[in-house]
C-alpha cells in the first residue's frame, strides 16, 4: 500500500505514522517531524527492507531540476529524521546507511486504518472562507499542503460537531508562541530566511497586544528540537503553539501553519497562505489575522494601522533585511557589523525601507551599549536612523525604543525617553525589547521598583532569555535588594550555567552582600568564560574593596591600556580608583565620564559602586548636572 492510502497508519516500535497527514507518534506524544525528514520517512516506510538509493530521494524531494546542496541537505534531514526516532548511524535500530549507496528501513511496520472518528477530509465551515483578497493557496499549488491541512481542519470540526459544548469549557488562549518555522525545498543557506520570516510573524501577532505573545529569543531554542509540545508549552508558560513551514522559490512565498493548543494537546486550526515575495509584508498580517482570529473570534484584535500597509518590496530588499535580522540576533560584534552591512545594503536598494533603518537604528543602539563603538559613533546614528525610520513608519514600536535609549544613554533628556518608550510599549505591549530597555532607563533615574517590574514583564513576554534574566538580577542589585539578586541570577545560570554575564551579576550581588569571599570566584569565572571591559572593571572594584590593592591597579592599568587603543567606559575606571579611596582620580575619570556623554553615568545617582565617593563634595554637583527627575 502506497503512502498516499486513504487513512493509513502505520505502526513500528512505539511509534505511530499517519502517512495521510504526516503526523508521527510516540506512546501518545507527538513527535515534531516535518520537511525534508518526514518525506524521506514516507519514502523508506512504504517498503522496508529495501534499499532506497540517493537518486531515488533526490527525484522524491528535489524534483524538476531545483537547484540545492544535495549531499548537504539530505544528511541533515536524515540526521533529524534519526534524531526524531532516537535512532543513531553507528547503532542503527530503524534506518540503515549504506555508504555512498542509500537507506533501508529495517523494521517491519504493521499497517491500520485511522479510526473513525478521524476524519479523513476537511470540511470547510463559511467562518473558515477565504476573505476577499487573501494569499490563500488555490488550486494545483494547494496540493502539496493539503493532507496536513485536512486532518488538522477536520479533526477541529469533527470535535466541535461530536462535542458542541467542548469550546465552551475549554479555557480561552491568551497566551501564545511562535515555534521556529521550518524551512523547505531549499539548503542550509536558507535558514537567514525562515527565522527572519518566523520573527515577523511574532511581531505582527505581538502588534495586536490582545494575547501574550513570547519573544524570538526564548522560540528559537527550540529551533531543531523534537521536544514534546505540551512540555515546550509548560516551559513557556502559552496556552497556545504554531508551528509551520516556509518555502521559496523564485519570487514566490508559501507559508504553513499550525494553531495547537497546549494542555491537552489539540489542533485548533490549520492554513496554508501564499504569495509573492514582493506581497510579504502583507502576507505576513494575513496569517497573524488569522491566527489571532482562531484564538478568540470575539477579541476584536486588529494590528495598529501601519503606513506602509500596501508596500511591495523588492525580492533581493527583503533578503538583505533579513540576513541582518539573523545577524543581528546574535549580539556579537562580527555579526552586528554585519547586520549593519546588510541593513545599509537593503535601503541603499529602498531609501523608503522602514524596517530596515529601524533595524540600522537597533544595531548601532547595541553596538553602543555593549561599547564596541564609542558613545559618539553610536548614540547620534540611533537617532539618525530612528527618525528616518519613523519618518517613513510612526508605527514601529523598535524604533521608539532605540529613540528613547539614545535619549536616555547619550543625550540624558529623561523626559523624552520616557515619552518614546511609552510609545513604544503602547504600540506593542509584547515587546520585551521595549520592557527591557525602558527598565534599565527607569533604574538610571532611581525608580528602582518600576523598573523591576518592567523587568519581570520583559521575563514574561521573553523567559528564556539570558540578557533579560541576568538584566532583571542586576536591576535588584541596583534597588539594593540583594537576596533576590542573588536568587534571580541563579535562576539566569539555570537556563545556562556558562553565561559569563549571569556570572557576573552574581560576582556583583555578593559584593553587595560583602560576601566578598563567594563574590570574588563569581567574577574571576565570569571573566574567564568571556571578559569584557565591565566585568574585569567589577572585578578590579571587588580587589579594592577587600585591600587587594596591587591586583585592583594591575586592572586599571590594564583598562587605561587599552583606553588608548579602543574605547573603555571612564567611568568603570572611576569606580576602581573609588574603591581604592584614591578621591581625586576618581572624580577626574568621571568627569570625562560626563564630558563624553558615557552611558554609565547615567547609573551615578544609584550605583553602590559610588557609595564610597557619596560624602565627596563634588558628587552632589555632578549628580545635579545629570537633571535626572524627581
Amino acid at each position: 500500500m502506497t503512502a498516499g492510502a486513504s487513512g493509513e497508519i502505520r505502526c513500528f516500535g512505539p511509534f505511530r505514522l499517519n502517512v495521510e497527514t504526516g503526523e508521527l507518534w510516540k506512546r501518545g506524544t507527538k513527535i515534531r517531524l516535518q520537511g525534508q525528514a518526514l518525506q524521506i520517512l514516507l519514502c523508506l516506510i512504504e517498503e522496508p527492507g529495501r534499499l532506497r538509493t540517493r537518486e531515488e530521494l533526490r527525484l522524491r524531494l528535489w524534483p524538476n531540476g531545483t537547484f540545492v546542496d544535495f549531499d548537504h541537505s539530505l544528511n541533515v534531514a536524515v540526521n533529524r529524521l534519526r534524531e526524531r526516532l532516537g535512532d543513531s548511524a553507528e547503532n542503527p535500530h530503524y534506518i540503515e546507511t549504506v555508504p555512498g549507496v542509500g537507506y533501508r528501513f529495517l523494521v517491519t511496520a504493521e499497517t491500520a486504518q485511522a479510526p473513525a472518528s478521524e476524519p479523513r477530509e476537511a470540511r470547510q465551515t463559511p467562518a473558515a472562507e477565504p476573505a476577499a483578497g487573501k494569499h490563500r493557496i488555490a488550486g494545483p499549488a494547494m496540493a502539496s499542503t493539503c493532507a496536513l491541512l485536512a486532518a488538522a481542519v477536520g479533526g477541529f470540526i469533527w470535535n466541535r460537531v461530536a462535542h458542541p459544548s467542548a469550546e465552551a469549557k475549554e479555557p480561552q488562549i491568551d497566551s501564545i508562541a511562535v515555534l521556529p518555522l521550518t524551512t523547505l525545498g531549499g539548503d542550509g543557506g536558507d535558514e537567514y530566511f525562515a527565522d527572519g520570516m518566523t520573527e515577523e510573524l511574532i511581531t505582527e501577532l505581538a502588534r495586536m497586544g490582545s494575547f501574550r505573545v513570547i519573544s524570538r529569543t526564548s522560540i528559537m531554542r527550540y529551533k531543531r528540537t523534537a521536544r514534546p509540545l505540551p512540555e515546550i508549552g509548560h516551559e513557556l508558560n502559552v496556552k497556545a503553539l504554531v508551528e509551520g513551514t516556509v518555502r521559496r522559490s523564485g519570487d514566490r512565498v508559501r507559508i504553513t501553519v499550525q494553531l495547537i493548543r497546549t494542555s491537552p494537546e489539540q489542533h485548533i486550526w490549520a492554513d496554508a497562505f501564499e504569495g509573492d515575495i514582493r506581497d510579504v509584508l502583507n502576507l505576513q498580517r494575513d496569517v497573524a489575522r488569522d491566527i489571532a482570529g482562531r484564538i478568540e473570534s470575539k477579541i476584536g484584535a486588529q494590528p495598529v494601522a501601519s503606513s506602509d500597509s500596501n508596500k511591495r518590496l523588492d525580492p533581493e530588499t527583503y533578503e538583505d533585511y533579513l540576513r541582518g535580522r539573523y545577524f543581528l540576533a546574535r549580539r556579537n560584534s562580527e555579526a552586528m557589523s554585519k547586520a549593519v552591512g546588510y541593513f545599509e545594503q537593503a535601503v541603499r536598494r529602498d531609501p523608503e525601507y522602514a524596517q530596515a533603518y529601524s533595524g540600522l537604528a537597533i544595531a548601532y543602539d547595541l553596538l553602543g551599549t555593549y561599547e564596541l563603538l564609542p558613545p559618539d559613533k553610536s548614540f547620534p546614528k540611533v537617532k539618525e536612523f530612528a527618525n528616518k525610520a519613523l519618518r517613513l513608519n510612526d508605527t514601529l514600536s523598535e524604533a521608539y525604543t532605540a529613540r528613547a535609549t539614545a535619549a536616555s544613554c547619550w543625550e540624558f533628556n529623561w523626559q523624552a525617553a520616557e515619552r518614546d518608550f511609552q510609545r513604544a510599549i503602547a504600540l506593542d505591549p509584547n515587546s520585551a525589547i521595549a520592557h527591557h530597555w525602558y527598565g534599565e532607563h527607569l533604574i538610571n533615574i532611581g525608580k528602582a521598583e518600576r523598573a523591576i517590574s518592567e523587568l519581570k514583564r520583559a521575563r514574561e513576554l521573553d523567559p528564556l532569555s539570558l540578557p533579560v534574566n541576568s538584566t532583571l538580577g542586576r536591576v535588584y542589585r541596583d534597588g539594593r535588594r540583594y537576596p533576590e539578586a542573588v536568587e534571580q541570577c541563579k535562576k539566569t545560570l539555570e537556563l545556562d550555567p556558562n553565561f559569563s554575564m549571569g556570572h557576573w551579576c552574581l560576582g556583583q550581588a555578593y559584593v553587595g552582600e560583602r560576601q566578598y569571599s563567594i563574590a570574588i570566584p563569581e567574577l574571576e569565572y565570569a571573566n574567564r568564560l568571556g571578559t569584557t571591559p565591565l566585568m574585569v572593571s567589577d572585578l578590579g572594584y571587588a580587589y579594592a574593596a577587600v585591600g587587594r590593592n596591587a591586583e585592583a591597579k594591575a586592572i586599571l592599568l590594564r583598562l587605561e591600556r587599552k583606553a588608548q587603543s579602543a574605547y573603555v567606559s571612564p567611568y568603570l575606571i572611576a569606580t576602581i580608583y573609588g574603591a581604592l579611596r584614591e578621591r581625586d582620580e576618581a572624580f577626574k575619570w568621571l568627569e570625562r565620564a560626563y564630558d563624553e556623554r558615557d552611558s554609565h553615568i547615567t547609573y551615578l545617582a544609584l550605583d553602590p559602586e559610588m557609595d564610597s565617593l557619596r560624602s565627596d563634595p563634588r558628587f552632589p554637583p555632578l549628580v545635579q548636572r545629570l537633571h535626572i527627575p524627581p
